[in-house]
């Protein structure tokens, strides 16, 4: 099993937007388990992961990039940035836990992003 992470980044009067999760009074990225003997792929389960918590167009999501980050309790997971034009629409679509906040609220969050590090795709 692997632990993979997600963002989706918004832009709105040229400040991004990224979409984290509300766990336990702190603000997380979307992390999914993937169990590869099941035959899943990371990005399937993150778009699937998505479905269900409400998003029903995924037209206008584009792939962002790769990096990795590190987790509560795990030492690196691969993160996935989607990038959309209007994040209004896709936060109506989701639940209140996920919520899309400024890089200046989510400074300590952002810091465990590893630029310097490149995510395969699956192995």
């Amino acid at each position: 099993m692997t632990v993979v992470a997600a963002t989706v980044i918004a832009y709105q009067n040229e400040i991004p937007y990224f979409l984290v999760e509300d766990v336990k009074g702190k603000d997380e990225f979307l992390a999914v388990k993937v169990h590869q003997h099941h035959e899943e792929t990371s990005l399937g389960m993150i778009l699937k992961s998505f479905a269900a918590l409400g998003v029903k167009d995924f037209d206008s999501w584009r792939l962002g990039e790769l990096a990795t980050i590190k987790l509560p309790g795990e030492e690196q997971a691969p993160l996935y940035s989607f990038h959309v034009t209007d994040f209004a629409k896709v936060e109506k679509d989701l639940p209140k836990t996920l919520s899309f906040k400024s890089g200046d609220e989510l400074r300590d969050l952002l810091m465990t992003i590893q630029p310097s590090t490149f995510t395969s795709f699956d192995e």
